[in-house]
């Protein structure tokens, strides 16, 4: 059959096959559109790396999401590559024009996709001021909230409400048991009893509810007891203060605890006790001591001689407070001061008398030897005696040396 010599069916016949192809040919493209549109076969994709310990409900093409939108797809499952890695490695694929929304504060979770268990991995968007991760790069993973674990809680929770159900029911069935009937009788019993007693008796409780007057004293020991607390209180911070300043201040506490010289003063202090040890022990082996017959004498015989000795005292002091004896006429008998004074004038008004203790004050060493022959010195023959001139011999005479008497008063003078 020619071309030229087709009849218009044929030709008809052959546009109809034409129109078929060509609608074949675009719905076949078509559906290869779409099919790249939907695995992104026309995109430039990413990958990047994640790990997970359980990754229950993913499997490979499970989708990718980037804030809540789908931007790939799950591009392998896999065991971790790290010997001591126990996590799971997740091959993520996504569009290479969402990567740089995908930053170093980007965290990786499995998100639940319905009741039947499928999961996702969501990605959060990073923060503006972090880098973009790299392609092949690490994102962080984060646990993440599933239909499993939430199932497994509220199984844990189902388990522990029959529990506490059984516990229940059984404290409801120890309570209507007779026995616990009869206690509970017997203790309503006892307590109504015990109010009785407590409101018509007259023990500590009753007074204290129904007296005024234990009430009053009540209240009054509790106001004591809180002025107490009160004065405690304030006595806490005096002592707090008084440590502060033992801590912080410059005084003798402060030095003898912080200080060098405390190391100082108590070192001398251990040298003076053991003196003091050295000296306790001398007193307890010397018998004839003082210290001794204090510490280790009769200590009746000490106390007998004190109590003497202290009534005779006293007794001197009531003579005396009575006027009796010299001492008591001179401080109760007022002729004896005047006598005194008349002699003290007549003495300071007579000038022998004057001369006489003048002398006397002024030779008080010479005065026991007035009228007393003076011997010269045995021990040295050269010496010469006192008062005389040149050497004594031993043969010589012994001749009394005698004192010059004062000098006489002037005439003319008035004795009185």
């Amino acid at each position: 059959m020619s071309l030229f010599s087709t009849t218009s069916a044929e030709k008809r016949q052959a546009l109809r096959v034409g129109a078929f192809v060509a609608m074949a040919l675009a719905l076949a493209g078509l559906v290869v559109f779409l099919i790249g549109e939907e695995t992104r076969l026309f995109q430039k994709d990413v990958e990047y790396r994640t790990y997970f310990e359980n990754v229950e409900g993913l499997s490979e093409d499970s989708p990718v999401w980037l804030g809540g939108l789908e931007v790939g797809r799950v591009a392998g499952l896999n065991f971790p590559s790290r010997p001591g890695e126990r996590r799971l490695e997740v091959v993520l694929r996504m569009s290479a024009q969402h990567a740089s929304r995908v930053r170093g504060d980007s965290v990786a979770r499995l998100s639940s996709m319905g009741v039947l268990g499928d999961k996702a991995v969501d990605i959060t968007i990073g923060s503006p001021e972090q880098k973009p991760l790299e392609p092949g790069a690490e994102i962080p993973s984060a646990g993440g909230a599933d239909m499993s674990s939430l199932l497994r809680s509220a199984a844990q929770v189902m388990d522990d409400t029959v529990a506490v159900s059984h516990a229940v029911r059984g404290l409801v069935e120890s309570l209507a048991s007779p026995q616990m009937t009869e206690d509970l009788a017997f203790s309503m019993k006892s307590l109504r009893k015990l109010l009785e007693e407590v409101e018509t008796g007259d023990g500590a409780l009753h007074a204290l509810i129904y007296d005024k007057q234990t009430g009053d004293e009540v209240k009054r020991l509790m106001a004591n007891a809180s002025r107490t607390a009160l004065r405690m209180e304030k006595a806490l911070g005096h002592v707090e203060g008084l440590l502060d300043e033992v801590e912080n201040g410059d005084g003798t506490a402060h030095a003898l605890i912080y200080g060098k010289e405390g190391a100082k003063a108590l070192g001398e202090l251990g040298a003076a006790a053991g003196q003091l040890a050295i000296l306790m022990e001398d007193a307890r082996k010397n018998p004839d001591g003082t210290v001794h017959q204090l510490v280790y004498g009769n200590a009746g015989n000490m106390l007998a001689d004190l109590g003497s000795a202290a009534a005779d005292i006293k007794q001197i002091t009531s003579m005396v407070a009575r006027g009796e004896g010299s001492l008591g006429g001179i401080l109760k008998d007022p002729t004896v001061y005047e006598d005194l004074r008349e002699i003290v004038g007549n003495v300071r008004r007579n000038k022998v008398l004057r001369t006489l203790v003048r002398f006397a004050i002024s030779n008080n060493d010479n005065v026991q030897y007035v009228g007393r022959p003076i011997e010269p010195p045995k021990d040295d023959e050269s010496r010469t005696g006192i008062g005389g001139a040149g050497e004594s011999s031993p043969d010589a005479p012994k001749t009394p040396l005698i004192l010059p008497l004062p000098p006489p008063v002037p005439s003319g003078s008035n004795p009185h």
